[in-house]
């Protein structure tokens, strides 16, 4: 009989953000486990912020009653709940960040077990909101994820902290993706703790060479590329800074574009792509020359410092050198990539990252050493010990 997992995740099965935890839940599924992959809810107040395209799909996961992928060994679904944690007025306390689930319709504990999960043999929580799975389903073993200190977060309450602290001493193991998290964790008295790094899903980004994509074709090369989310911690003046000294290259931008449309507009050489799907990202990185990190450290040090940064790891496995900001946790990683401190040093980096030659070759062998698969095998190791 198969091994199951239940897997309390932040980001929803479908997002065009395809990070840690959906490639552990790939790599679950190749090993011949079944999984549940379980988002954060939604409720009725979130349209009124606006109806995006992540509510559509979420809400698309929800109203399905959740929805079969890996030939029907992975199930992705999004509980609906009538009112939802969000560090907001009423929402903020501690009796909604333990007990949504009570507010599900339909039931979201029930609707587990008709899937067939009650009883599986590992709860994985990557998502501080989702404690009540704990209590309710009573698996064999369990794991948290920590892939950041979640205090930078703006949505981040006493609430959460209380959680997050309480789940970490309640599993039996916690994980931690950078060596700079360390201290962090063992702040919430954990039984027992493991470094298991991010990584990368090797073969999908070196494996074999895509057409170059109809949006590129017109924009001038060299092209330096960012994916991923732009949101408040992105340097947006540092860019602004590049682009205008730097007219000659093409800077890329692959992921929400709301906040880069309102705060790099006039740029002729910024162009902004919006999301693409995750199967399209080889492409995109395939047919660039350069890819970049701009983060703003200074003004989010408490969230950036300890960020293991996945798109490191695709740049490189494209074969693509990097250049980016320097902070603690990225310095750990001895990488290839250029860490600059300055948007001087950050020019200087690009001037040399796109001179030739380009050290290809070792870029890729160092993303290899982080295959995704080789991160879970960490994973399960520490569990059987």
């Amino acid at each position: 009989m198969s091994k199951k997992v239940i897997m309390a995740c932040s980001n929803y099965w479908t997002s065009p953000l395809q990070v840690g935890s959906h490639q552990i839940a790939k790599v679950f599924v190749k090993k011949g486990w079944e999984v549940a992959f379980l988002t954060d809810p939604i409720s009725a107040l979130h349209p009124l912020k606006g109806i995006s395209q992540d509510l559509k799909d979420r809400y698309e996961l929800y109203r399905a009653g959740g929805r079969r992928f890996c030939d029907g060994r992975l199930w992705a679904y999004v509980p609906g709940a009538l009112v939802t944690p969000a560090n907001q007025p009423g929402l903020r306390g501690d009796w909604l960040h333990q007990n949504w689930h009570r507010l599900t319709v339909p039931g979201a504990v029930e609707k587990v077990r008709a899937n067939g999960f009650y009883g599986a043999d590992l709860l994985y929580i990557d998502s501080i909101y989702q404690p009540h799975w704990l209590t309710t389903l009573n698996c064999r073993q369990t794991f948290l994820r920590v892939p950041d200190n979640h205090s930078g977060f703006s949505k981040f309450t006493a609430a959460a902290c209380a959680a997050e602290k309480k789940i970490a001493q309640q599993v039996d193991l916690v994980g931690y993706t950078a060596p700079s998290l360390k201290e962090y964790v063992a702040g919430f008295g954990p039984k027992r703790t493991a470094l298991i790094p991010n990584g990368v899903n090797f073969q999908h980004f070196a494996g074999l060479a895509r057409a170059r994509p109809a949006d590129l074709a017109n924009i001038p090369k060299p092209i330096a590329v960012y994916v991923g989310a732009i949101e408040a911690w992105f340097d947006f003046d540092l860019l602004r800074t590049l682009s205008q000294r730097m007219p000659d290259v093409s800077f890329v931008l692959i992921g929400p574009e709301k906040l880069a449309a309102e705060r790099l507009q006039g740029l002729p050489n910024v162009h902004l792509l919006g999301r693409r799907k995750y199967d399209d990202l080889p492409a995109y990185l395939q047919h660039s020359d350069v890819g970049i990190i701009p983060f703003d450290v200074k003004g989010h040090a408490t969230l950036i410092t300890y960020v293991n940064p996945l798109k490191l790891y695709e740049y490189m496995a494209c074969g693509l050198p990097c250049v980016s900001v320097r902070w603690r946790a990225l310095e750990e990683l001895n990488s290839p990539a250029i860490l600059c401190d300055t948007a001087e040093e950050f020019e200087r980096g690009l001037r040399t990252a796109l001179a030739p030659p380009v050290a290809r070759a070792s870029n890729v062998e160092y993303a290899r050493a982080f295959d995704w698969e080789s991160q879970v095998d960490k994973l399960l190791a520490a569990l059987a010990n």
